[in-house]
């Protein structure tokens, strides 16, 4: 067993144990970007009225507490990580505690000081956001237009450094006529590239949803998924993609469900069984998309809020009609896309159904 099958594996065992194998530090709220679409970025002054972020140590205890408990990767992400000048000190760290560690970034701080910091203890994955393919783009998008250039040359530096480098992107309104020249880079430089699936409102930072209407509407959303993932796959996968879909919609509607509270439960997700996330300024949550489940860390060890953190994972439930959709296994539909958008884990978004009934049809 290798790669992929072996995290997997480890994910799997975790939380069948309620062990904390997988974790993310967001280490900041803060970014040298602004993002129209983020859930959680905050300027210096937001975040400073907000609370204070966790210092060096504080995280670093939080490691040691946490590889105690089992913990074996870790994401370090924000905001923007590389922000914190710190940064390189908390991620040498962890990885010396045997901590297998990926990052979060998008790419713009990449220099030779971090460079250094990677090639000294290499991560699993840097994982690097792509906004666009050009300055123009990230102008609008971000508010950056310096960022493209700064992006692109991060990325090249880890790859000849023979750092993994691994593509994210997420397609909004402002940016989506720039997928084919993403995907043709991505291509081109020998690199994976993943849509962001669903995009979440800023739940966390009290800012306002789909500003000036920057979202794709839901079967806007559905098709740009299906293009994408029929450009990005190799014919084979993208046969076996297609063949599961047919498949399991059609054993699905076979099917005679039961809505009873053990089905609504059901869930692959490892959120509060076999990952956690803490936040910037210390709070634990079963995934950074929940925090209506917290435990606040400055009042309790990593132990005890693990232990907390399991009890209220059991209230955790979907949406009995998504347990019952003929969709089920296709749709990204989870506790938090329902919860951040209705407000609560058992109100089914209409909006993601119709995304993905979209992205059905155009994916066949």
């Amino acid at each position: 067993m290798a790669g992929r099958s072996i995290k997997e594996y480890v994910f799997r065992k975790g939380a069948m144990k309620h062990a904390p194998v997988s974790g993310t530090f967001e280490l900041t709220p803060r970014c040298n970007l602004n993002c129209k679409m983020c859930y959680i970025h905050m300027t210096e002054k937001e975040q400073r009225q907000a609370g204070k972020e966790l210092t060096t140590e504080e995280w670093l205890e939080l490691g040691r507490q946490a590889v105690d408990q089992g913990m074996i990767y870790l994401l370090l992400t924000g905001g923007e990580p590389l922000i914190r000048p710190d940064f390189c000190e908390i991620y040498t760290e962890m990885v010396r505690m045997g901590v297998v560690v990926s990052v979060n970034t998008n790419g713009i701080l990449i220099n030779d000081e971090i460079l250094k910091c990677f090639c000294q203890c290499r991560p699993e994955a840097v994982n690097i956001t792509l906004y666009g393919m050009s300055e123009e783009t990230y102008g609008t998008v971000c508010g950056n237009t310096n960022g493209f250039e700064k992006a692109i040359n991060g990325i090249h530096m880890l790859k000849k450094a023979g750092i993994r480098v691994c593509l994210n992107t997420t397609f909004v309104r402002y940016n989506q006529k720039d997928m084919d020249a993403i995907i043709d880079f991505a291509k081109e430089e020998k690199l994976p590239v993943r849509m962001a699936a669903y995009l979440f409102p800023p739940v966390r930072n009290g800012h306002e949803d789909n500003k000036d209407g920057i979202y794709l509407d839901p079967c806007e959303q559905g098709i740009a998924g299906a293009y994408f993932d029929s450009r990005t796959m190799e014919p084979e996968k993208l046969q076996k993609r297609q063949k599961y879909i047919k498949e399991s919609i059609a054993k699905n509607e076979a099917l005679a469900f039961e809505t009873d509270e053990m089905i609504c439960k059901a869930s692959s997700c490892m959120a509060g069984r076999g990952a956690f996330w803490i936040s910037w300024n210390g709070c634990m949550y079963p995934c950074g998309m929940l925090p209506c489940y917290s435990v606040d860390l400055k009042e309790t060890d990593f132990g005890s809020a693990w232990q907390q953190m399991g009890e209220l994972a059991k209230g955790i439930l979907l949406p009995p009609e998504c347990t019952t959709c003929k969709y089920k296994g296709i749709c990204p539909s989870c506790a938090a896309v329902s919860w951040s958008v209705n407000g609560a884990s058992t109100r089914v978004s209409k909006n993601l159904c119709r995304r993905t009934e979209a992205y059905v049809t155009a994916f066949l």
